[in-house]
């Protein structure tokens, strides 16, 4: 998700909470005014945007704890808490947001992996943790101004950024190597080259690696 993209969801919530603080302020005046259905919309809405931000991130945690009622108070904390969390966007004060959104789009996908390793599904589910590795890496190489291009894969961006950068040591490049090898056995049909342990290990290994490089 760029950066602009957020910026322009925020402004798109903010200007929703106008509409909000707009129809309270007609229902505390004694005027009968539909805003209840408003109101949780752009509520559920503002909550499920912040809550793409890391744990460590209070925007999340403000908005749910201040911003509960139909009230002018309520609502003018949760726009208040919307507009900080632009602010510090803008001004370059957080980490990438892109980074910030893909570690929690990361962890949903591995998760669904998991999900599937559970059930029995070992091939898919190392085909899609090798996929989450591929854009994983390819974010951790924008976020270290290392050039990738639309043909690289694993093991070139792990060259890139092993070898050129030394963003992480030789003994982690060794180890995205084994979990490329694994990606490439579940997308070729290989699926006796490998157990489902050994999908384990990689989705454990590769889950544990995004954290420490994205999260």
């Amino acid at each position: 998700m760029e950066v602009d993209k957020v910026l322009e969801r925020l402004d798109f919530l903010i200007g929703s909470g106008n509409t909000v603080l707009s129809s309270c302020s007609l229902r505390e005046r004694g005027i009968d005014v539909d805003a209840v259905g408003v109101f949780s919309l752009w509520r559920t809405s503002s909550l499920s945007f912040l809550n793409a931000f890391p744990p460590d991130y209070i925007y999340y945690r403000e908005f749910e704890a201040r911003c509960k009622d139909l009230s002018l108070e309520d609502v003018e904390h949760g726009m208040g808490v919307l507009q900080a969390a632009r602010d510090d966007i803008e001004g370059g004060y957080l980490q990438k947001v892109e980074t910030l959104v893909s570690a929690k789009v990361f962890n949903d996908f591995l998760e669904m992996a998991e999900h599937l390793l559970d059930n029995g599904y070992k091939d898919p589910a190392a085909s899609l943790t090798g996929a989450v590795l591929e854009d994983g890496l390819r974010r951790i190489c924008g976020n270290n101004d290392v050039t990738v291009k639309s043909d690289d894969n694993i093991s070139s961006l792990n060259k890139k950024l092993a070898d050129k950068r030394s963003v992480y040591n030789r003994l982690k490049q060794r180890e995205i190597e084994v979990w490329n090898k694994l990606r490439d056995y579940a997308d070729h049909g290989h699926f006796k080259q490998y157990t489902n342990d050994d999908v384990k290990n990689m989705l454990e290994g590769v889950r544990n690696f995004l954290d420490s490089q994205l999260g």
